[in-house]
């Protein structure tokens, strides 16, 4: 199986007993992405029902976590999943996102904004590398600088115009266009000035590289006594992450409860659910057909059960949104909302005047008196999007308007949306964590053919806003993407952290890291 076993492993018949899974629950209904928003990552949890058998423990007092030795664990290259999430014990940003996508200073001190493009940081003073060696501003300099250059970051750093130092502990961003939200963008993980390439660089992290194991770093300023001293590495392949959990070879897990197949966990656990900036929605052909009639458009998306989506399809591991951006923010109130919503009765007083009728009394509404069929297309290798798609349609299908869905393989999935062949599409994509919608508005994810300049206008404005004006910038946003109706948000995903039942207390993960705040998480081995 490729584990590396430190733990006595149950007899077999244990084995199949110990099965019941504890969880915290994920908030109320309710992972960078390729150009096409497609998602990769940790397999996802299910789990047996039977009853955990009483007295039986695997426990060995250590803590260990999954690892990759043979990839890279330089954050600014390294691409492994597992690997990546081991980058938030090693290295710090300036920033991080707390577990309701806010950002939190770490590394910085103080900011301060002019016009909403010039950003002036303080950086925390006595922050100490790994090797001793202290932060300064060429160190965060050098390591923004390469971050704007690398494949993995570039992409959300594309607006700032330039990054330098201001002496010795402090650092001047000028962007290309205002951004209030920019501290969201600046988790990067900063290293040395003369790291930047090293295989394993030092950081300024609570825990520092030690060969076979990641060990507590005591000069960093939130080290305590009680602190966990050690995290050990075990390298695990994916298809055997279900045993070296159940068998606590690996004691932590990050997964996608709604990713592709599945894994049997043999014990009891605990999953913490965090939100993320992973936007699931429905896009509109505007170019031509019935989404090219705005009325039409509104119709159609009161027929979209948010709800039912994210509790029966995602299994509450999701939020479902009637506005373009993510309710963890906060920004909005149910009253903003509610006329958004799921709403038979909405679409039969839009339909009229959308011209959808049966005006043949076959039991089906034709669209100014033509046939209609609508294309619903969606990318076959995620089963979960499938089955939402197959649920849209059927509730279309429910009020008297056919509509097929065309279930396609990645490529031809994309090459589908290029040529615009299709009514309808789902679609996902991860967004900054700043949510800029800009390029499902007017960038190479606008598979809709949208042309309205009020998105983008709207979509700055929320950017620029202050956090006084940033309520009213949203809503205004949100309200007008839900009139326009040609893109239709559904809801936004949600991830989990799994741990072994009464092991760890006090863990908050957030889409930054698994081990957010670990210095102060208390932990009970023997359990």
């Amino acid at each position: 199986m490729g584990l590396k076993r430190k733990k006595a492993i149950l007899p077999a018949l244990a084995l199949a007993l110990a099965l019941t899974s504890c969880v915290q629950a994920p908030p109320a209904a309710s992972g960078e992405t390729g150009p096409a928003g497609e998602t990769t990552g940790p397999i996802p949890v299910t789990t047996p029902t039977a009853p955990a058998q009483e007295g039986s423990s695997m426990a060995d007092s250590l803590f260990s976590v999954n690892y990759n030795a043979s990839r890279s664990m330089n954050p600014l290259e390294g691409t492994n999943v597992y690997n990546d999430k081991l980058f938030g014990l090693l290295y710090e940003g300036l920033f991080a996102l707390s577990p309701t996508l806010e950002a939190e200073n770490v590394l910085c001190e103080s900011y301060t904004v002019t016009e909403g493009a010039l950003y002036h940081i303080e950086l925390k003073s006595g922050v100490l590398f790994h090797d001793g060696t202290a932060l300064t501003a060429a160190d965060v300099t050098a390591t923004l600088r390469a971050a704007m250059r690398s494949s993995k970051y570039g992409q959300r750093l594309s607006d700032i115009e330039s990054v330098a130092a201001s002496g010795d502990m402090a650092v001047d961003i000028r962007l290309k266009r205002a951004n209030a939200l920019l501290p969201a963008l600046l988790d990067i993980p900063i290293l040395k000035a003369d790291e930047l390439k090293a295989d394993h660089p030092v950081g300024t992290g609570p825990y520092r590289f030690d060969g076979d194991r990641l060990s507590a770093f005591a000069s960093h300023r939130d080290y305590r006594p009680e602190s966990l001293r050690t995290v050990y590495l075990r390298e695990v392949t994916d298809d055997a992450l279900a045993e070296a959990f159940s068998e606590r070879v690996i004691d932590l897990l990050d997964y996608d409860p709604n990713a592709p197949g599945g894994l049997n966990i043999h014990m009891v656990h605990e999953r913490r659910y965090y939100d993320t900036t992973q936007l699931v929605y429905l896009g509109f052909n505007t170019a031509s057909g019935i989404g090219s009639d705005r009325i039409a458009r509104q119709a159609l998306s009161r027929l979209v059960d948010r709800e039912a989506l994210a509790g029966e399809i995602y299994g509450g591991a999701a939020r479902p949104s009637p506005f373009i951006l993510s309710p963890a923010l906060g920004l909005f109130e149910e009253s903003d909302t509610a006329g958004y919503a799921f709403s038979r009765e909405e679409f039969y007083r839009l339909a009229v005047p959308a011209g959808l009728e049966d005006t043949d009394e076959d039991g089906y509404l034709e669209h100014n008196g033509s046939a209609l069929t609508l294309t619903i297309l969606v990318n076959s290798d995620s089963p979960v999007r499938e089955e939402a798609a197959e649920r849209v349609a059927s509730d279309m299908a429910g009020v008297g308007v056919r509509a097929e869905v065309v279930s396609l393989p990645y490529d031809k999935y994309i090459a589908a949306l290029g040529r615009g062949d299709f009514d309808l599409y789902l679609g996902e994509v991860k967004l900054r964590a700043d949510l800029d919608l800009t390029a499902l508005f007017s960038g190479p994810l606008n598979y809709g053919k949208l042309t309205d300049e009020r998105y983008g206008l709207l979509m700055d404005a929320y950017l620029a806003s202050d956090p006084e004006g940033r309520r009213d910038a949203a809503r205004e946003l949100g309200a007008f993407v839900a009139e326009e109706a040609a893109l239709v948000p559904v809801l936004y995903k949600q991830r989990a952290v799994l741990t072994h039942m009464g092991v760890v207390a006090g863990a908050q993960p957030s889409q930054s890291g698994d081990f957010r705040g670990i210095l102060t998480w208390r932990f009970d081995l023997s359990r």
